[in-house]
């Protein structure tokens, strides 16, 4: 739910009422309209704050945001199903600057605030092992509205400064 807010208050977006129904799935209602599930809830905040994201953009952020949110609770309580999620992220990062290629999207904001107690764990030999999803993080977080109340996670590895001395 926090994830939602965070992405609504990010999108300035209103996210309504967020509940689980009988089935345990997280719902909204959004221009009285019940929208269930972390995925289209936030595809859905995002169209409604006109984000421009063309239809492959909008279909890899749902298969991203479906894939975040299947693990997203497992990684945060347990260290080594988390390890084991970024450095599957990392792989996927080795070639695109974010989630859906060359430009950020809604998936990256929302998987940022996933991700964001995670990453601020991590020592700086863990940083080094995931140093894609480092960068990434990095450039995600150096956008203002992004961090809001967020405290910015220090990442000052030697090799994430050879890599990404400046952000994009």
């Amino acid at each position: 739910m926090d994830v939602i807010k965070q992405v609504g208050k990010y999108l300035n977006t209103p996210v309504g009422t967020l509940c689980y129904n009988t089935d345990k799935v997280l719902t909204t209602s959004l221009d009285k309209v019940n929208v269930e599930g972390f995925a289209t809830i936030i595809l859905r905040l995002a169209a409604k704050s006109n984000q421009s994201m063309n239809q492959e953009q909008v279909l890899l952020s749902y298969q991203w945001l479906e894939h975040i949110s299947m693990y997203m609770n497992q990684a945060a309580t347990n260290p080594a199903f988390a390890k084991n999620f970024l450095l599957g992220l990392n792989r996927t990062l080795e070639k695109n600057s974010y989630l859906t290629g060359s430009a950020l999207t809604i998936a990256d904001i929302a998987a940022y605030y996933v991700l964001h107690p995670i990453i601020e764990r991590l020592s700086l030999s863990e940083q080094e092992q995931v140093i894609n999803v480092c960068r990434w993080f990095k450039n995600v977080q150096a956008r203002p509205k992004v961090c809001g109340s967020k405290k910015p996670v220090q990442l000052n590895t030697l090799t994430l400064s050879i890599l990404a001395p400046a952000v994009h």
